[in-house]
């Protein structure tokens, strides 16, 4: 039965007779007890069946023998109808051993305990307080139940300080479990106390039947009047016990809801608590998108070098060959552009850049880049999918399939891949190639075009004279204008290298710049896509912990309003 059904029943009990539970250990001699009580051999070998299930022992209005029975219920518990007197005002209770309790018998510490007034622990001289006892007492202690502790059998004890020393080590032992200083213990004979009930059980004087008692021996050495005596002084409301039966029966619904309302409050806590390291760790994991940035700029190095080493080998091959090109040993270019101004030996040069060097570059660094942007859509994706999943497989219960959404995570890399191509549109071979010639053309007719005279009669003598390319460069020097001219070449050649030479790294600095952007705008799109896919969960957290706090408020004023009638019960009869 579930606690809160417990608290129900507990309170629709609150008119019916006081309920006593007897516990004990299997052969401790609980039957003989329940028997010595009620008068008569019920158990055993009366009309109760043996068994090591539940029973409850309830009057029974008719005092007629055939009249009593007993009635199995189907989950094996037993009810039984007796005529013993003291069931007017209360009934009883009688369990399996304490060492011999199943786990289909669990409904005695599940229902039977919560629900008793007061509990009857009998325990056996020849063995007290052992290990299955102790732990069925640490269990009863949960529900702080009134214990009333029955030390059997004590005609086995030779001598008062032997039952001396038992009841202190009882005593003492119980106050450690029960954390308690008040412990009741009755040493009592049940054996001793039932022959002589069943002795006189054919005397009809009812009212001197006490009397008849104690004036047996036997009755007296039993000291099982003491035990009755008391248990008898709880039906009678004006004794102190009556008093107690009564804040005994009311504290049973209160014990019950304390109990439930303990495990709410704790439940209610960890719930909290956990809400709250949920949230954390929720934020936790949006603030660690922040990182992904140097993760992934890290990750891209070898892209920038793989792009960067092929501009670079580009540039070092154009550079080579207008170095090669602009040699006072290509005379015929030189004398071509400086005397006609038309396309020479450098047109072979110009095609080689363009068809030979700048296109396949162009062509191997558009590939590089487009693989590179796969690469960072498919880290971007994988990334993203990382995220959804923990926030799925973690607090998956928080949220329902509508709340979570589904992100578009192709949005996440495009602007970043149309940034790193976009790098190379305005660069053409073609255009290039143009440049390059007209670097060439520009050094020729700079360096040759001021030569004037003095250049063509150099010019017309190659025309008479089949000389080295040594010869024809003295005759160049014959002039002191060829001289000034031939010095300046060096100076304007190292110009139009270096003119490659940047343009190549400027078209380097921004295809790495768009590299950066991409990465850039790549982990601040995953950071938003982080924030907004973790926002439903966020605030379901957010939820939960208001929910939970308000919670919280009412159990704690249900607390209070148990703690008035806590006190307005200590209080009954005060």
């Amino acid at each position: 039965m579930e606690e809160a059904e417990l608290l129900v029943d507990a309170a629709s009990r609150l008119s019916e007779p006081f309920l006593l539970v007897i516990v004990g250990e299997f052969n401790s001699g609980k039957s003989t007890f329940i028997n010595a009580l009620l008068g008569r051999k019920y158990l055993q070998e009366g009309v109760v069946p043996t068994t090591n299930e539940i029973t409850l022992l309830s009057y029974s209005e008719v005092d007629s023998e055939s009249i009593e029975r007993c009635e199995r219920h189907p989950d094996g518990q037993f009810t039984c109808y007796l005529s013993a007197p003291i069931l007017k005002e209360m009934n009883l209770v009688d369990t399996p051993g304490t060492n011999v309790i199943l786990q289909r018998q669990q409904r005695l510490t599940e229902e039977y305990v919560p629900r008793a007034d007061l509990i009857l622990f009998v325990l056996s001289s020849d063995r007290p307080l052992t290990e299955s006892e102790v732990g069925f007492l640490q269990y009863v202690q949960q529900w702080k139940k009134k214990v009333v502790f029955v030390l059997n059998k004590l005609d086995l004890y030779r001598n008062s300080d032997e039952l001396e020393e038992a009841t202190a080590f009882i005593k003492e032992n119980a106050r450690k479990l029960l954390n308690t200083e008040d412990v009741t213990l009755f040493p009592v004979s049940s054996r001793s106390a039932l022959e002589v009930k069943l002795s006189y059980s054919n005397n009809n004087d009812r009212e001197h039947h006490g009397e008849v008692l104690l004036s047996d021996p036997r009755w007296r050495s039993s000291k099982f009047y003491d035990l009755e005596h008391y248990l008898l002084s709880f039906l009678d409301g004006s004794t102190d016990n009556g008093k107690e039966r009564v804040r005994l029966k009311l504290e049973t619904p209160i014990g019950i809801a304390d109990r439930l309302l303990t495990s709410c409050q704790r439940l209610v806590k960890l719930e909290y608590e956990k809400a709250i390291d949920d949230l954390t760790s929720i934020r936790d994991l949006v603030s660690g998108a922040n990182s992904y940035a140097l993760k992934i700029e890290a990750d891209s190095n070898s892209w920038q070098k793989q792009i960067s080493s092929l501009i670079e080998r580009a540039k070092s091959r154009a550079i080579t060959l207008m170095e090669s090109t602009l040699q006072l040993s290509n005379i015929d270019l030189i004398f071509t552009y400086m005397l006609t101004g038309e396309k020479g030996p450098s047109a072979k040069a110009t095609s080689f850049v363009q068809n030979d060097i700048l296109s396949p570059a162009l062509d191997d660094a558009a590939d590089l880049l487009s693989e590179y942007s796969k690469w960072l859509s498919s880290s971007n994706t994988r990334e993203a999918n990382l995220y959804l999943e923990c926030f799925h497989e973690r607090w998956n219960s928080l949220v329902s399939q509508e709340e979570s959404g589904s992100s578009d995570r192709t949005e996440l890399v495009n602007e970043g891949e149309k940034l790193s191509i976009k790098a190379l549109d305005g660069f053409s071979a073609t255009a290039a190639a143009k440049v390059f010639e007209e670097e060439i053309r520009e050094v020729a007719t700079g360096t040759f075009g001021g030569l004037g005279v003095a250049g063509l009669s150099a010019s017309l003598l190659t025309s008479v004279l089949t000389t080295t390319l040594e010869d024809l460069l003295a005759l160049a020097l014959c002039s002191a204008g060829g001289f000034l001219a031939i010095s300046n070449f060096p100076g304007r050649r190292k110009l139009a290298v270096e003119k490659v030479s940047k343009a190549a790294d400027e078209l380097s600095r921004k295809v790495n710049e768009a590299i950066q952007k991409d990465i850039s705008q790549s982990a601040s799109q995953l950071v938003q896509f982080v924030d907004t896919a973790s926002k439903p969960y966020q605030e379901a957290c957010q939820r939960k912990i208001d929910w939970l706090q308000g919670v919280q408020g009412e159990l704690s004023a249900v607390e209070r309003k148990l703690q008035t009638l806590k006190i307005d019960i200590q209080n009954l009869h005060g």
